[in-house]
């Protein structure tokens, strides 16, 4: 998974480009990665301990971090966060180029969306039935990748129209998985 991160700490902003492979038999709680940040490689260990709130273990040194959402909202498929390691808070936007792609459209457009998947992988659960009416940020399913559970969301508030697929079916990246109304 590659994503960029753009990080400010008072005035100062700073890109950064961070790759992660988890290993098999990571969880969404928790587990081992190794990771490339910018040039730099090494592995992370990490559990949530709270919600919201991560012990991770970089290189032999432990923090604790608190993340929070954070407004405003980036541009959609944009994820923004403020992290607190120890007294020092971060905004943290994440850049996920799968999320764009996914299908996943811009909050506001009108008319009928597919949403696909954005990574080959199985459907762990589907949140959401036909007719459904949802809001902005709902849970629509579950699909895992490689160990690790990522949930898709709405865009924007709308109809369920269809589900294409089932729980506990296969899919390759790009397939139809809901369409929103």
């Amino acid at each position: 998974m590659r994503l960029t991160l753009t990080v400010r700490r008072g005035s100062e902003n700073r890109e950064h480009h961070l790759e992660l492979r988890p290993p098999r038999g990571a969880t969404e709680k928790g587990g081992l990665a190794r990771y490339t940040l910018d040039s730099e490689s090494g592995e992370i260990d990490w559990a949530e301990v709270a919600p919201g709130v991560y012990s991770i273990i970089v290189e032999g040194r432990s923090y604790e971090a608190q993340v929070v959402a954070s407004s405003p909202t980036p541009a959609p498929g944009d994820a923004s966060r403020v992290v607190t390691v120890g007294t020092h808070d971060f905004q943290v936007t994440v850049h996920d180029p799968r999320r764009r792609r996914g299908g996943v459209r811009a909050a506001g457009v009108d008319g009928p969306q597919d949403i696909v998947a954005p990574m080959p992988g199985k459907i762990v659960k589907v949140l959401v039935s036909p007719h459904q009416q949802v809001a902005a940020g709902a849970g629509l399913l579950v699909i895992e990748a490689m160990k690790m559970q990522n949930e898709l969301h709405a865009t924007r508030p709308g109809r369920v129209e269809a589900v294409y697929v089932e729980e506990g079916s296969g899919v390759e990246a790009g397939a139809r998985l809901i369409r929103l109304g």
